[in-house]
């Protein structure tokens, strides 16, 4: 292996099965140099047994990786027992709590931190302007554009200030659809200019704040690309992301194995896709078998110059830096 190629896993981040990582998920660590873990409720029996199981992921890597859990309050968290939970966002959006949202996400940030888990992926930051829509309900802070975006900074700092690297989701903004794409995949019909008005802005606020991550979205908006979801869409990746909207942190997809990529694409091509169309970082949950194959085609496309050595080596340094700077 070439050193690139060495570093390849750095664009990853995979779940795991079950309490305790297989030695094939501890071999890719190694080997490939995994860019990150994601934790599941599935993955904790205790909060003893899953910082043995941390202290054990990074002790297998080089570099140290993105350790990424879904703790968002309310009814999204991923850790319940024996640990701070806090009402949802749009309790404290309701209540226009600023003060109660900072101290909630900064003491959210601090009990991760302790366990070793160093990346909340956290904000929501879609503006709720369907009522009907249930994938998002109470994580949003509401349905004002303008309150949303005073809001996501606010959860940005705290995160901040408690330790915890964030990112606001889920780009370019879901507020509006009613179709989940943990199933299938949803369609946005709204306006270019609608979304400018009414998605944007909690984005660029965050962005503002230096969100570390930008989580984009399985979804459909073809006034904004008629062909590809968010998540394979160049337009949307970089030019609307990286170029209109000056995003500077890293870009990463939501699972590539949702329901919306997998009754659509073949789910290792969809990450390839994902990852021309400007993503920085690949999120594969649950589809474990299908890890190593993906590791192995995105090694063929290196050495087949079907990605970019100097974008690849572009992605890796953003990565490396921003690892260097921030996790301990």
């Amino acid at each position: 292996m070439d050193f690139k190629t060495e570093l390849l896993g750095q664009i990853f981040v995979f779940g795991f099965k079950g309490l305790y990582p297989s030695e094939d998920f501890f071999g890719s660590l190694k080997d490939w140099n995994l860019g990150g873990v994601i934790i599941f409720s599935e993955n904790i029996e205790s909060l003893k047994q899953i910082e043995e199981v941390i202290l054990r992921i990074k002790s297998y890597s080089e570099i140290l990786p993105f350790v990424m859990i879904d703790q968002e309050g309310g009814k999204k968290n991923r850790i319940t027992e024996d640990f701070p939970t806090f009402p949802s966002n749009k309790y404290y959006g309701d209540r226009e709590d600023k003060n109660g949202l900072y101290n909630a996400y900064k003491a959210t940030a601090e009990s991760l931190g302790d366990l070793g888990i160093n990346v909340n992926l956290a904000p929501v930051v879609d503006v709720l302007t369907n009522p009907e829509n249930k994938v998002i309900g109470e994580r949003s802070f509401g349905d004002d554009t303008q309150k949303v975006s005073e809001f996501s900074q606010v959860a940005v700092e705290a995160l901040h200030k408690g330790g915890a690297l964030c990112c606001a989701k889920h780009f370019p903004g879901i507020g509006d659809i009613q179709i989940d794409p943990h199933q299938e995949m949803p369609e946005n019909k709204n306006s270019r200019q609608r979304f400018e008005k009414i998605d944007f802005p909690p984005f660029k606020a965050a962005i503002s704040s230096g969100v570390d991550f930008i989580m984009t979205t399985h979804v459909k908006c073809p006034s904004l690309d008629p062909e590809y979801p968010a998540s394979l869409s160049p337009t949307i990746c970089t030019d609307i992301l990286k170029r209109d909207l000056r995003n500077k942190g890293l870009v990463i997809t939501d699972d590539m194995g949702m329901g919306a990529i997998k009754s659509n694409f073949d789910i290792p091509q969809a990450c390839e896709k994902a990852y021309l169309a400007g993503n920085d970082l690949i999120v594969l949950c649950h589809e474990y078998e299908m890890q190593f194959q993906i590791l192995e085609r995105f090694s063929k496309l290196l050495k087949d110059k079907k990605i970019e050595e100097e974008r690849f080596s572009n992605t890796l340094d953003k990565i490396i830096s921003k690892k260097r700077k921030t996790l301990k």
